[in-house]
């Protein structure tokens, strides 16, 4: 008799537990330009490269190569990075999102993947305190 009692409690406990306790929901992170801004940065020096044809411009962080960076808005940067040699330290600002496949693969397999993120940049300027 115990036994049943305490297993029809146990039974209510299981369904009242959750609206008691609210676990919420994660915010899945959004991913691409115009999304979550995960960080900004304002003259962060940086080695630059180019493809002019297909207009795709990407950097690395000078403090952490192993990050990429890609240009969300290449075709406003395309005449100004040209102005400069390939990979030589530039000075850049923005605004850092999360690259959509980056996200999507970061989640699906359990190894480390570098990370890779889209910038909406604002400011592109040669770093001359380095020379």
């Amino acid at each position: 008799m115990k036994s049943k009692v305490f297993r029809k409690i146990f039974i209510v406990i299981i369904f009242i537990a959750p609206l008691i306790f609210d676990m919420g929901c994660k915010k899945q992170k959004k991913c691409g330009c115009g999304k979550d801004v995960i960080f900004d940065f304002t003259d962060v020096p940086v080695n630059m490269y180019y493809i002019e044809s297909s207009k795709t411009i990407q950097f690395y962080s000078i403090s952490n190569t192993s990050s990429t960076y890609y240009f969300c808005n290449p075709g406003d940067w395309i005449d100004v990075v040209k102005k400069y040699a390939q990979g030589q330290v530039l000075l850049v600002s923005g605004k850092a999102y999360y690259e959509c496949n980056y996200l999507m693969n970061s989640s699906n397999y359990g190894y480390y993947i570098p990370p890779t993120y889209q910038v909406q940049v604002s400011n592109v300027k040669p770093d001359n305190y380095s020379k």
